[in-house]
């Protein structure tokens, strides 16, 4: 429940003196300046030099592989007026790459039209049948975009009728590459291309650069779409063709990203690298999923306003879909996930029958985030002998080299180390599950151990405001290689705790800031909302600093990356009437009233019902230890803890009780002589028939009268047989509160009143009070 889902690590910190420097010279604030030197921009010139993204850093597109092979052969079949077909893919990043290369081939006048294959009907990358389509329909030239070095077995034979293809590609390179005329591909063995990480988009920019030994400005909007939904890195040419993209995208020029834009509830003038990952990149990527990726190109490429609003309504609704499709498939896959026979398997493979084939990838990736364990979800097909998969995986595993080895056990393949696609008969599952479990030895992949997590800095909530947010976008745009920075805040106190979404699934609360509060949102954390409404032990949070822009207003916020509880922290919630929802928690469960255990042990699941004397012969550090009813007294609550070598990680409070002794309250001296001298007066009375009455006419409670009879009973003051109550005599003095009844009740009465009716946080000092003195 508190276990952080990353393992955190504080960056090193640059030296003072250095960072006041660096802030002064560079004129940035100190928290940009800490962060410049700690990623090696120590200099006033190497800071302002990676702050301005220069385009000078940018590299000559004759560098790539085989350029010049490609520019005139595409040349070629511009003079000659053959037909050229683009043929993209239906990602963010093929459509993008797509939309580049048929816009150029038509501004240099090409006889060009494009082709994005089908998810469904086509599969990733080249499709023979496809291409001998595209053939017959005239095609002379094909030029692929983000694909096509996986696609031997389809180029090889177009290439054998007479058919040329030029590839430009960025994907992880098979041994064995197709006989095309050109393969421009930034990775290429033996290439001397300074920089590996252009997206597919990147790669067909240079090839249009080099075509019309311009640089073409106008494409950089698409550029920066591109580049930023594949995630590639953000460092070397891509920072200064992502920031002038982003310059680009600014101005609007293109009607129908105007349009998807406004759908998006984005700020246009404002458009940050996070709007394009968050909100125009998965509209575009829903495209491929859901409905005809064409249209993307088309939203692109319209210089018709009207055209442009039409076609961005179609993508908002193909978007809509795709949201709808990962509900319904992610309730299933998550059961799959958590089944018995996948708990120790460090890589998961799930299948189903009927998921919608294009949201595999988001739900491979949500599962991965959920478990800690690289994904692969797939679906088979009508006759459910083949599934095609997607699968997720982080910086800790490999998935590509773990797949490229295996390359038998499936029908197709293809992707990068951290994202793939590929197909496989539905009879080699299981050996495909076990080559995954050897690849994840020989990788000394360790599912358990959480991914790092890189802080920038520490700060306080009072230190977040709008002003640091600007500074810190001059570090922008982020991704692999230029994080965005995620900070540490320790010790904090949230307020205003609540749960957001239509399935409570995220948490939304407050922290005092130096002139307001700051919101934080959690998202996927609404499960968790107790840990940030405890008391007790310490509270540190990893967030982001965000925008929140509404209706015009900004207003910064905190976005939560991960929590960390030190110390124990106490949780209440207690409550007079037991459910079934509060065994639901993991930990061990205390009851100390042995029917009550009875009953709910069979709801706990794996976690344990224990007798108080159980719990203690327990250690129960690091623990979540839940009190279920009320101890007798405070004696017991402390015997708990006595054995534990460390501090339970959380107590929680139910404490559920059937009767109150605080509420009846402990008789006086004058309720106990009360009760005697009616005695004396009526020495005989019918009990427990007359209870009632002789509550009534001396005024005191029902429950307090009866104590005090049991009290009598217990000192000999009285008898009770055959439901008559008997004075007896007696001789000298009796200290009735000595009696064990009072005793015992003394206890329940202090246990109630201080576990039960203190405030929360009364009730939290005084728990971590006794678990210090254990």
């Amino acid at each position: 429940m508190v276990n952080t889902r990353f393992k955190w690590k504080l960056a090193t910190q640059a030296d003072p003196a250095t960072v006041k420097q660096l802030a002064k010279d560079a004129q940035v604030s100190p928290v940009v300046a800490e962060l410049l030197a700690s990623r090696g921009y120590e200099q006033a010139t190497d800071a302002a030099a990676f702050l301005k993204a220069d385009p000078q850093t940018i590299h000559d597109p004759h560098q790539l592989h085989d350029m010049d092979k490609a520019v005139d052969r595409i040349q070629e079949a511009i003079e000659r007026g053959e037909q050229i077909t683009v043929y993209g893919d239906y990602d963010a990043d093929g459509i993008t790459s797509t939309a580049v290369m048929y816009e150029t081939l038509q501004a240099v006048g090409a006889n060009v039209n494009y082709y994005i294959p089908n998810r469904f009907k086509d599969g990733y990358g080249p499709n023979a049948a496809a291409y001998q389509r595209l053939i017959e329909q005239g095609t002379q030239l094909f030029v692929t975009v983000d694909n096509g070095v996986s696609g031997k077995d389809v180029i090889d034979p177009v290439m054998a009728q007479g058919i040329d293809v030029v590839i430009t590609d960025h994907h992880e390179m098979p041994a064995d590459l197709p006989d095309a005329v050109a393969i421009v591909h930034p990775q290429y063995p033996g290439s001397d291309y300074p920089f590996a990480g252009l997206s597919g988009v990147g790669v067909a920019f240079k090839l249009a650069w080099a075509l019309t030994d311009e640089f073409p400005t106008e494409l950089l909007d698409l550029v920066a779409i591109g580049e930023i939904a594949d995630v590639v890195s953000v460092a070397d040419e891509n920072r200064a063709l992502i920031t002038m993209g982003l310059q680009e995208l600014r101005q609007g020029l293109r009607p129908g990203l105007h349009a998807l834009i406004k759908q998006a509830g984005l700020n246009e003038q404002r458009l940050t690298d996070q709007d394009i990952g968050f909100g125009i990149a998965p509209r575009l990527n829903a495209l491929g999923r859901v409905a005809d990726a064409s249209l993307g190109v088309q939203l692109l490429t319209t210089l018709d306003d009207q055209e442009g609003e039409q076609l961005a309504a179609q993508v908002e609704a193909a978007n809509q879909q795709r949201r709808q499709l990962v509900d319904q498939v992610m309730t299933a896959a998550s059961e799959q996930a958590q089944a018995p026979g996948n708990q120790d398997q460090p890589v998961l493979v799930l299948l189903g029958h009927g998921w919608h084939q294009g949201i595999l990838g988001i739900v491979a990736s949500r599962i991965r985030e959920q478990t800690g364990k690289p994904t692969i979800v797939a679906s088979t097909d009508q006759d459910g002998q083949v599934a095609k998969a997607s699968g997720r995986s982080d910086d800790r595993f490999n998935l590509f080299t773990a797949l490229d080895a295996h390359r038998d056990l499936m029908t197709a393949f293809g992707g990068h180390p951290a994202a793939c696609g590929l197909s496989f008969e539905v009879g080699k599952l299981a050996a495909l599950r076990a080559a995954l479990r050897d690849e994840a030895a020989k990788q000394n992949f360790d599912w358990h151990a959480p991914a790092p997590l890189l802080l920038a800095a520490q700060l306080k909530p009072q230190e977040v405001s709008e002003q640091l947010y600007d500074d810190l976008q001059k570090l922008a745009p982020f991704g692999p290689d230029n994080e965005e920075p995620v900070f540490e805040f320790s010790d904090v106190h949230p307020t205003n705790v609540r749960t957001m979404g239509k399935d409570n699934s995220h948490l939304k609360f407050m922290l005092p800031g130096k002139q307001a509060d700051v919101a934080v949102v959690a998202f996927g954390w609404g499960a968790d909302t107790q840990l940030f409404r405890a008391q007790g032990g310490q509270l540190d949070i990893a967030a982001k600093v965000a925008i929140n822009e509404w209706h015009g207003q900004r207003q910064v916020q905190l976005m939560l990356v991960d929590a960390r509880v030190r110390g124990t922290m106490v949780l209440d919630e207690r409550t007079a009437h037991l459910r079934t929802a509060h065994f639901q928690e993991p930990g061990e469960y205390v009851i100390y009233d042995e029917r009550l255990r009875k009953n709910v042990a069979p709801h706990v699941g794996a976690a344990h019902a224990l007798t108080p004397d159980a719990a203690s012969q327990m250690d129960l550090a690091g623990k979540t230890v839940t009190l279920v009813d009320l101890p007798d007294s405070l004696d017991s609550f402390k015997k708990l803890f006595q054995n534990d070598t460390g501090m339970p990680a959380v107590v929680r409070l139910l404490l559920a009780s059937r009767h109150s002794a605080y509420l009846a309250g402990l008789p006086s001296r004058t309720d106990f002589a009360q009760v005697f001298k009616f005695l004396k007066q009526y020495p005989q009375v019918q009990w427990p028939s007359q209870q009632t009455a002789m509550s009534k006419y001396l005024k005191m409670n029902a429950e307090r009268l009866n104590f005090v009879i049991q009290v009598f009973s217990e000192a000999g003051f009285v008898t009770i047989k055959h439901g008559v109550l008997n004075l007896q005599p007696t001789s000298g003095k009796t200290d009735l509160k000595q009696t064990t009844r009072y005793q015992q009740q003394l206890a329940r009465y202090q246990a109630e009143k201080t576990l039960l009716y203190d405030d929360a946080a009364t009730v939290t000092q005084w728990i971590l009070q006794c678990l210090k003195m254990n």
